[in-house]
């Protein structure tokens, strides 16, 4: 049985969070390519999760566009950190985020 979307999204921001290395220094790593910056992109994946996190604990109606939004976002930022080598590649069969 599926859970609920608010379920669903506080599973979300559980992976993203024990996935995701928001504790990571980046210093000496700027490319010059804001668009891609892996420290910015973790500060606004940091930001959003934060700011659903508080939304749900505040009752917040989570629509299933949200839950998607917020999946891409990310499921982007994970690979990024992943082509950029801060992220380990699982191998076939591994599961992302």
């Amino acid at each position: 049985m599926k859970p609920d979307i608010k379920t669903a999204m506080q599973h979300l921001i559980k992976e993203a969070r024990a996935k995701i290395p928001f504790n990571l220094s980046f210093s000496g790593h700027c490319e010059g390519r804001c668009d891609e910056c892996p420290e910015k992109l973790i500060e606004v994946l940091d930001i959003d999760l934060s700011d659903w996190d508080l939304r749900l604990k505040r009752g917040y109606d989570v629509k299933s566009e949200d839950l998607y939004k917020l999946a891409r976002e990310c499921k982007e930022i994970y690979a990024i950190l992943q082509d950029k080598g801060f992220v380990k590649k699982e191998e076939s069969g591994g599961r992302d985020l």
